[in-house]
């Protein structure tokens, strides 16, 4: 199972055992995730570096597969990822065998 199947997985199950709390997070998301100031691919690339900052996996697959829906290609995904590594340094950098690797599933 890949990383976005198990965060999916983990999104119904929530969304059956929790629908309260997991309908409203999904409600601020998709708010906070609206087109403003920032279009669908900035805010996307920023959740990019955000996911690598925070060292989650899931929220990598999660937002990498989201940047590409938005039109985001891989070197941008890579240019975000990477602003990760410069506020965060080794262990960030790290991170970002995760990111190649879910780019690798959307761009051959």
């Amino acid at each position: 199972m890949t990383l976005l199947e198990e965060a999916n997985a983990l999104f119904k199950e929530l969304k059956k055992s929790t629908p309260p709390q997991f309908d409203s997070l999904m409600e601020f998301m998709k708010n906070a995730k609206a087109e403003g100031a920032l279009d669908g691919k900035a805010k996307n690339l920023t959740l990019v570096s955000l996911a690598v900052a925070n060292q989650c996996d899931w929220c990598i697959a999660v937002h990498v597969a989201n940047a590409v829906k938005s039109g985001a290609s891989r070197e941008e995904i890579l240019e975000a990822a990477w602003l990760a590594v410069l506020m965060g340094g080794g262990p960030k950098l790290m991170y970002l065998k995760v990111v190649l690797d879910e780019v690798g599933l959307h761009f051959s």
